[in-house]
This record gives C-alpha cells, sequence and structure tokens, in this order.
C-alpha cells in the first residue's frame, strides 16, 4: 500500500516535471519565431516583360537594430550563409545573382570578424524570360534562407518563401523600367555576382 501510494507520487511528480518542459520548450520556440528581425520587399524591374527578354528582381531586406544577418560567404563553417534561391522552371532562367558587399563585423560569439549585413540589403537576380512563354500573369517563386545574430548569440536559420507575378506582354507593347531607385544599386557585372 505504502509502495503503491509513493509510485502515484512520484508519478505525479514527473508528470508536472514533463509538462513543465514542455511548456517552457513551446514558448521559447514561440518566442523566436515571433522575433521578426528583417523585412522583406520585393521589386521588378519593368511593368511588363517581352517574351525572350531580361527582368531584374530585387529583395530589399531592412534588418532591425542590434541585428545582422550573416553574409553570402563565409569563412566560418558553422554559420548559415544567406542564400537567394528560385524554383525552376523550364520558362525562366536564372542568369545571375547578385549580393551586395559585405561589412565586417566582431561579436562575443565568435573569436574572429565575420562578413555580415546589417540596417539595409538588397539581393537581386537577373532572369531571362522564355520566347514561348504565353502572354499574361506567370509565377515566380523564390526562398530566401538566413541566419540573425546579435551581438551575443544567432537565432535558427530561417526560410521565407516569396511568390512574385510576372507580366508577359506582347513585343507589340511599350514597357518601362520601374523602380529604378533600386536597381539603380544593383551592377549585375561586378565580381560580387553569382551564376
Amino acid at each position: 500500500m505504502h509502495l503503491q501510494f509513493e509510485f502515484k507520487k512520484n508519478l505525479k511528480v514527473i508528470c508536472f516535471a514533463v509538462m513543465g518542459l514542455f511548456i517552457l520548450g513551446g514558448y521559447a520556440y514561440i518566442s523566436t519565431e515571433q522575433e521578426e528581425v528583417i523585412n522583406v520587399k520585393t521589386f521588378l524591374s519593368k511593368d511588363g516583360i517581352h517574351p525572350g527578354k531580361t527582368v531584374k528582381v530585387a529583395f530589399f531586406i531592412e534588418i532591425h537594430p542590434d541585428w545582422h544577418i550573416n553574409a553570402h560567404e563565409l569563412t566560418d563553417e558553422f554559420l548559415i550563409p544567406s542564400d537567394l534561391t528560385f524554383e525552376e522552371n523550364e520558362n525562366l532562367e536564372v542568369l545571375k545573382y547578385y549580393y551586395p558587399e559585405p561589412k565586417l563585423g566582431k561579436f562575443d560569439y565568435s573569436d574572429s570578424e565575420l562578413q555580415i549585413y546589417e540596417d539595409e540589403a538588397i539581393f537581386g537576380a537577373l532572369i531571362k524570360v522564355s520566347d514561348k512563354l504565353a502572354l499574361g500573369q506567370h509565377k515566380l517563386k523564390a526562398k530566401l534562407r538566413y541566419q540573425a545574430c546579435n551581438h551575443r548569440s544567432c537565432l535558427p536559420p530561417k526560410t521565407l518563401n516569396f511568390e512574385l507575378e510576372l507580366g508577359v506582354v506582347s513585343p507589340c507593347q511599350e514597357t518601362k523600367d520601374i523602380h529604378q531607385d533600386i536597381f539603380s544599386k544593383l551592377d549585375f557585372e561586378k565580381d560580387n555576382t553569382f551564376f
């Protein structure tokens, strides 16, 4: 009888401990997920695209104060680089990627200086549209993977999904360049572009 009482008592303690771990773990997970460290806006360089021509895409990233994200190319193998990728599409080909020049920063979690982006960064891509692509609206899907850090530590890597609408128009229809305040900062001829 005494043993049965002790077992039930211990079982209750174990249950409360396990529940506590789930609650604490859930709280930590939620707080990390709610921490929005970056805001991203997407832009196209033209108001319409002719079949067989190219268009530029920009991802304007605002990074919250006291935070930074890792650069695209890193020397530290334990950190996750920022990386922009597009879903494969036989009618849309990525010719080049653009990443801005990173800054160097020294932080508590690393012995050496790290390449980072802070405040603002613009990632870009040069896209070629197939000459066989039908006129009308088409979806361009992209992913941005990044890892955000402050001076003390880093959050787990995160992937954001994007869906852009491309308006393919007749070669007879005139198109114009738009958002040139953004695209004038993207030089696809520089060495920091990637195939």
